[in-house]
């Protein structure tokens, strides 16, 4: 039958969410990225309603604490979204149509804004700039519109500049 290591085959998902992917004469290797972690057992979270930040799905921290899979444990608020991490949300949508995405945002002055992008089913949507809210606890909405279809999706917020918290979504 031949070698197991020298065949093609399809991208295979793996129990952690990540792919084992086989080229014709390398051995398997994972395509799930470093320093990505999921939560099961988080529900779909029902659009329009509130989804609290650190109800995520899964959540890429670009190894910035040298873990490979370190949650985040936000009740009401994470600390300095970095650049290069997503927060990926799983939300059902109950009639599709336009609908205003309001992310409660804090950036000190020190710091300045922010700048992430809004990611559906792995679609670029938009792309959001923000300044300095005044500090950590100074909240502030950052809001844009997008076009969901009726069903379930993923929502990724992708972070481009870091260095703000973020402490909910709402989908009105």
């Amino acid at each position: 039958m031949g070698d197991p290591d020298d065949r093609r085959s399809e991208p295979v998902k793996q129990p952690d969410g990540g792919v084992i992917q086989r080229d014709r004469g390398q051995r398997a290797r994972s395509l799930r990225p470093t320093g990505t972690h999921e939560q099961p057992g988080i529900e779909r979270h029902e659009v329009p309603g509130t989804v609290r930040v650190g109800d995520y799905h899964e959540y890429h921290h670009a190894d910035r604490w040298d873990a490979v899979d370190t949650p985040l444990r936000g009740e009401s608020d994470i600390d300095w979204l970095a650049s290069d991490e997503w927060l990926a949300y799983d939300v059902s949508v109950q009639a599709a149509g336009s609908y205003e995405l309001a992310l409660a945002v804090a950036a000190a002055d020190s710091f300045g804004g922010g700048d992430l992008g809004v990611v559906v089913d792995d679609e670029p949507l938009r792309r959001l700039q923000f300044d300095a809210t005044g500090g950590w606890y100074d909240w502030a909405a950052v809001t844009t519109e997008i076009e969901l279809p009726r069903g379930v999706h993923t929502v990724r917020l992708v972070v481009f500049e870091g260095g703000w918290k973020l402490k909910q979504l709402q989908f009105r």
